[in-house]
């Protein structure tokens, strides 16, 4: 009977306990919506929080820099880039909860924004020492060469369909998409006179959102090009286009999992240059802040793991785009 006594008693301390310290933990595993990239602990630290900016938790807690999250397709885990090891930045896992942290790559190299194929399998990163974006498993094999790029960051993004990876391509100023099987490369509205970048597909992969601007008429010379960057949509074959969101400095857009939202980066050009997180509907109207400390940005929104409708759905269909005058 003591024994008994004894035991009843553990397992009740237990789950006292584990509601204490559990439910944030389990919580933040399965019900968070978007990670993202935020300063406010003194140094890059990768958050999660809900879709409404409730509830915003810190999963790495380092003292290295841990930044640039992205989510797996099975909601599972969170790829993200890290100078943890000998102070060089390197693709991290972890689940979702923020633990189990590894390497993905046995070796050490430079390799940063990362992407997953949609099947979960493979990752795309690049690798800025030999300017190119470069294709591997999950577990850190079997890497290979898909492309070279431009000069800076060309931030790629895998299709839904796992066909295509769209990047930035710095040397023109606009988005080019690779197919992953055959290597051809198309170019995003090339008869648009725009500076292009940050590119995200839609979960149905009919269209894309990316920062950009007008380039202006008889301009000769340099141009603060992140300075003037705004909020687009276009659908994936350049037949329409929409102006998003019109006030600058916006860039890094991500869509909602049902395709009705998109969250984005606003940088304020003030003495702290912060960024902050927001969303707003792809029908347009008010944005929505979402966060407010620190520096917030490189956020990704949690993957849909139902597979893709058939029927095409008011997020997908083009009723209100309006054809923008072409130069």
């Amino acid at each position: 009977m003591k024994h008994t006594t004894s035991k009843l008693f553990f397992i009740i301390a237990s789950v006292v306990l584990c509601q204490s310290v559990c439910p944030t933990i389990v919580d933040a595993a399965t019900t968070r919506e978007i990670v993202f990239t935020s300063t406010r602990d003194g140094n890059k630290e990768i958050y999660i929080m809900n879709a409404d900016g409730s509830k915003q938790v810190n999963l790495t807690r380092h003292r290295a820099d841990d930044f640039d999250p992205t989510w797996s397709p099975d909601r599972t885990q969170i790829l993200f880039v890290s100078d943890r090891t000998a102070r060089v930045r390197d693709l991290y896992l972890m689940d979702a909860d923020g633990t189990n942290v590894r390497r993905v790559f046995r070796q050490i190299e430079h390799r940063e924004q990362p992407t997953w194929s949609p099947d979960g399998k493979r990752i795309a990163y690049v690798t800025p020492e030999e300017n190119a974006i470069k294709i591997a498993t999950v577990t850190g094999h079997a890497e290979r060469r898909l492309t070279l790029t431009s000069w800076g960051s060309v931030n790629p993004e895998w299709s839904p369909d796992g066909s295509e990876i769209a990047y930035d391509w710095k040397g023109s100023g606009g988005i080019r998409i690779i197919n992953v099987t055959t290597k051809t490369v198309s170019v995003l509205l090339p008869d648009l006179k725009f500076v292009m970048w940050y590119p995200a597909w839609s979960p149905a992969g009919d269209s894309l959102a990316f920062a950009a601007f007008k380039w202006p008429e008889n301009h000769a010379g340099p141009l603060r090009v992140d300075d003037k960057l705004s909020l687009y949509i276009a659908d994936r074959d350049g037949t329409w286009v929409k102006h998003l969101v019109k006030e600058p400095i916006v860039n890094h857009p991500t869509w909602s999992t049902d395709g009705n939202e998109i969250l984005y980066e606003k940088r304020f050009d003030d003495a702290r240059r912060e960024r902050q997180l927001f969303k707003i509907s792809v029908e347009g109207g008010k944005p929505q802040q979402l966060t407010s400390k620190g520096s917030n940005y490189q956020a990704d929104w949690l993957p849909d793991i139902s597979p893709l409708p058939v029927e095409p759905t008011k997020s997908s269909l083009t009723t209100i785009w309006g054809k923008m005058k072409r130069e």
